[in-house]
């Protein structure tokens, strides 16, 4: 009767430990699964967070270089004016309008200089302001 009692208890005692471990790997099973569903969240995350920063460099990029656009833009304007207002006595406007017509015509600084007899300085504000640009 002990013997049976202990071969009972010791049965009982493998069931238990056996029942134990399943519950052990359904538990890790579960927890295996939402570790791969987290993982798989936080690869999103970072692919989106990359795709982002992708678009935001390139939006920042082409902001900076509209800035920048202007920005010389304005200083070639500043300099028209300055260059305007020292020299609109000594310059005839018959010789800036030539040269006008020849930055906006694709002639060299230095065939402009040539031609009109304006200084390379007003030639590089007028050559800034107008070569390229069609006459509206």
């Amino acid at each position: 009767m002990l013997n049976e009692a202990l071969l009972f208890a010791a049965g009982s005692g493998f069931v238990a430990v056996a029942l134990v471990q399943i519950q052990l790997r359904r538990r890790e099973r579960v927890w295996e699964t939402k570790f791969a569903e987290l993982s798989k969240r936080i690869d999103g995350l970072l692919s989106e967070n990359l795709r982002q920063r992708g678009a935001m460099n390139k939006f920042v990029a082409e902001r900076d270089r509209n800035v920048e656009t202007a920005l010389r833009q304005m200083q070639a304007d500043m300099k028209l004016v300055e260059m305007s207002k020292r020299s609109a006595e000594r310059e005839a406007p018959e010789t800036v309008e030539l040269a006008i017509h020849l930055a906006r015509s694709g002639e060299s600084r230095e065939q402009i200089v040539r031609k009109t007899g304006l200084s390379a300085d007003i030639i590089e504000t007028i050559a800034a302001l107008h070569a390229g640009r069609a006459r509206h």
